[in-house]
Parts: C-alpha cells; sequence; structure tokens
C-alpha cells in the first residue's frame, strides 16, 4: 500500500511526531513518501530511505489551502492510498483541506493501525482515553490522524537530499496584521525525558517560581493543566491534557494536580509518575507510581534544597 506522510520541522530537523509515524511506518514495511511542511531555510530532512519532498510556505501568507492543493496533486499522480498526519495545528488542518479534495473522511485521534491487504483497521481514543474503538477504513485514500506519543520514534540519518517546493501566495486572500512567534528555551514538552507540571495546587501564579526552579535543577520540561492556563499563567503550549499536548516522558511530576481524567490523557502513559497533593483522595494518586501526600508549596522547596 503507497503511503504519504505529511510531516513537519521543528527547529531544522524532522519533528518528532513525524518520527514516530516513520517508525510505525517501517515497522509494518509500509512504502512510503515524506512531505514536510515548514518556513525554515535549509532543514535536516531528507533521508536516503525515502523520498523527501519539503513544502516550503512563507510565513507571512497563510497559503495551507495551497499547500494542500499540492499535496492532493501528489496523491493523485503516483496512487497513493494511505495519507498518514500528526495530530498538530498543521495536521489537522490540512487534513481537513485533504479530505474535501479527496473526498474522504479523515480518521482522527489513532493511537494505531494496521495494514490488511486494502483495508486499514485503526484503533481511537475515545472518553479521555478511557476506552477504546475500532474502525475499518476502506475508502480508496485512507487518511488518519496519529495522536502524538502513540509511537517510539525512529532514529534516522538525515541529510540534506530533499526537493523542495516554495509556497507563496495562493487564491485565497487572507490579510495578516501580524505574526507572533512564541520564544522557545530550555526542554521542551515533546522531547523531555522529564517533566514537571503545576496545577491549582499552586495557589498563585507567583508560587511557579518553584516549578522553574525544580525544573532547573532537573533539566526538565514545565508543564500545566487547563485551569491554570486558562487563568493565564502560563501559555496554551505548556498546556497537557486532552485539549492541550500529549507527553510521555521517563519521569512526569505533578506539582498540586488532583488529576482529572481530561489531565490524564495527556500524561498517563508516562513511565515514572509522582503525585504531590495535599488531598489524599486526589484521582492522580490512583495512576501514581510514587504519591506525596502533603502541601506542595511546602514540599518542593525541600525538594530543591536537597538536590
Amino acid at each position: 500500500m503507497k503511503s504519504l506522510l505529511i510531516g513537519e520541522v521543528s527547529n531544522g530537523s524532522l519533528s518528532a511526531g513525524t518520527l514516530e509515524i516513520i517508525s510505525k511506518l517501517q515497522e509494518n514495511s509500509l512504502e512510503f513518501n515524506l512531505v514536510v511542511i515548514g518556513s525554515e531555510e535549509g532543514p535536516s530532512i531528507g533521508s536516503d530511505s525515502f523520498d523527501v519532498t519539503y513544502i516550503k510556505v512563507n510565513p507571512d501568507a497563510l497559503s495551507l489551502s495551497g499547500v494542500a492543493d499540492k499535496i492532493s496533486e501528489k496523491i493523485n499522480s503516483d496512487g497513493i492510498e494511505l495519507v498518514l498526519a500528526s495530530s498538530t495545528y498543521v495536521g489537522r488542518d490540512i487534513s481537513g483541506f485533504l479530505s474535501v479534495d479527496l473526498n474522504s473522511s479523515p480518521v482522527s485521534n489513532v493511537i494505531n493501525f494496521e495494514v490488511n491487504d486494502s483495508i486499514i483497521t485503526t484503533t481511537n481514543s475515545i472518553d479521555g482515553g478511557e476506552s477504546e474503538y475500532y474502525t475499518n477504513v476502506t475508502s480508496k485514500v485512507k487518511i488518519l490522524i496519529v495522536r502524538p506519543k502513540s509511537f517510539e520514534p525512529v532514529d534516522v540519518a538525515l541529510n540534506n537530499n530533499f526537493t523542495t517546493l516554495t509556497i507563496e501566495n495562493n487564491d485565497l486572500t487572507v490579510d495578516v496584521h501580524d505574526i507572533f512567534v512564541e520564544e522557545k528555551s530550555g526542554p521542551q514538552l515533546e522531547d523531555s525525558k522529564i517533566v514537571i507540571s503545576a496545577g491549582r495546587g499552586m495557589v498563585d501564579v507567583d508560587n511557579l517560581k518553584y516549578i522553574n526552579e525544580l525544573a532547573s535543577k532537573l533539566n526538565a520540561a514545565i508543564g500545566g493543566t487547563r485551569a491554570i492556563v486558562d487563568a493565564g499563567w502560563m501559555p496554551y503550549s505548556q498546556q497537557v491534557g486532552q485539549t492541550g499536548k500529549t507527553v510521555k516522558p521517563d519521569v512526569y511530576i505533578a506539582c498540586g494536580i488532583s488529576g482529572a481524567t481530561q489531565h490524564q490523557v495527556g500524561m498517563k502513559d508516562s513511565k515514572f509518575i509522582i503525585a504531590i497533593n495535599k488531598d489524599e483522595e486526589a484521582p492522580i494518586f490512583q495512576i501514581a507510581d510514587l504519591g506525596i501526600v502533603g502541601d506542595t508549596l511546602s514540599i518542593i522547596p525541600k525538594l530543591i534544597e536537597n538536590l
């Protein structure tokens, strides 16, 4: 089954989500090409193992519809039967455009898939990760949107051997009044081996200084619950949970987080979970490997002191 993976660039290389799907494709011995979308100059995204086309988008022009048109042309000309994308802003938007062009409904929140002749069977997560259901996808072109951290990323030797296609503009007229690029520093949620997340148990935004100091000591990425993101304590890009990011670090430290289902779905597959909460009945303790019942604001300073 000829496949096409819609990938993305992150810091000059293939994103973690792209590498995860490549791992699954190689595991199933599927022939695939890679189309990478980004705006960076000279990324290292080529490979001797598969063909790579880099669609470079002008950051001053919102042209995802134009990108989708080019990808649709490639799908039709190459006889592609399976299209995969990671569940990111770009992946979901492009899949939506493609579904119209190809008359094929995308299957979202895929956590696994198996190939059987011309049929794809997907495993999908529902009910905040509490349940799974299976879908047989039989359309001519099958579009799967894969949930991050569903597969282990593969280690691919990357080079500069790829074809570049530049998208400057399209027929969709959009007036861009301002562009905001969020500055990133330190370990990132998607890639860090240790993640420390804050919840309402931190009481006040000023108390996040303890989270920052602890993260600095452990070289950890910082996350948060929807409640503190909605309160403006940290940006949405750091939200962990059903409506935020899915993380799967070696160690996840939940500080003052009760552990509602919506949060658990974004971190429950972490290898080792440490929970700090003064409520011994908090749901987070049901999935924690180590639970500390106590005041987060007293415990974290002592952790910092001992570290």
